[in-house]
């Protein structure tokens, strides 16, 4: 009456699971870590300036900065991934804080 002839057992066996979701989520949580770690929290604050007829980079980074203009030149074409130091009227430029 109780006897098994060979049967399995009635009851599936609990199946293991991958953890493909949670290797998933690492991954993610991972790249956003880094990508803030390597680009910052956000972007450089900055104000912008209209450039008007005549303005160079030395008269707006003198004008705007105190002290020796030289470095903010650097800085003022440095934010704007500016070549040269040739403006047209009504480019707006970055002017980078301190």
């Amino acid at each position: 009456m109780f006897v098994q002839d060979g049967a399995r057992l009635s009851y599936p066996r609990p199946q293991r699971r991958r953890g493909w979701g949670r290797i998933v989520v690492l991954t993610a949580v991972l790249l956003l870590v880094s990508g803030k770690l390597a680009y910052g929290s956000g972007p450089a604050h900055s104000d912008t300036v209209v450039v008007a007829a005549g303005d160079t980079v030395w008269s707006i980074a003198s004008a705007h900065y105190a002290g020796d203009p030289r470095p903010h030149v650097e800085a003022i074409l440095a934010a704007n991934r500016l070549t040269t130091p040739m403006l047209r009227p009504g480019q707006a430029l970055q002017l980078p804080r301190d």
